[in-house]
This record gives structure tokens, sequence and C-alpha cells, in this order.
């Protein structure tokens, strides 16, 4: 129990423990088949990209220089983000019931 107080106080201490925790969580998503993961990776880099009003897909787009593909991309972030959140969700509170008999 020591050793790992010690290795969270390490982590903490190292200043970039939000990328630490962000990649632990990736691969228990990975391994546990969590979606809402990813959901709310794509939620805080669309909360990012639009208080920053530049995004980053193959290359770096700003609002200013490329607006219809800034846009673009912050729907379509947003959108996924809501599709993979809900998707988790609905599962667990039993899926969607089928309405075909």
């Amino acid at each position: 129990m020591q050793v790992l107080k010690e290795l969270l106080r390490k982590i903490i201490s190292y200043g970039k423990w939000r990328t630490i925790f962000a990649l632990i969580l990736i691969a228990a998503s990975l391994y546990y088949g969590w979606q809402w993961v990813w959901g709310a990776l794509f939620l805080l880099w669309t909360v990012r990209a639009w208080r920053s009003q530049s995004v980053y897909v193959v290359e770096t787009l700003t609002r200013g220089d490329n607006p219809f593909l800034f846009w673009i991309t912050i729907i379509l972030w947003a959108t996924l983000s809501l599709y993979l959140i809900l998707a988790d969700l609905i599962m667990k509170l039993g899926g969607v019931p089928h309405v075909y008999s």
C-alpha cells in the first residue's frame, strides 16, 4: 500500500498527472470496452477547441482562417461525444427495446 501511495504522490508531483490519468483510462477503456471514455475525451477536445478557436485533426485549423472546417470538426466531435456517452449509458440501462415481434 505504501508503494502505491508513493507512486501516486510521484505522479501528481510530476505535473502532467492529467495526461497520465487519461492514458491509464484509455488503456482501461480498451480492456473493458468502455465507449464513454472516448466520448468524454471528444467532449474535452471539443470544449478546448471551441475556447482556443483552433483544432488539430491532421493539421491545425483555426476558426478565423478555416471557419467551415473548424465548425464541421466541432460539430462532428460534439456529436461523436454524445453518441459514445449515450451508447454506453443506454446499454447500462438495458439497451434499446425491440419494437419488432
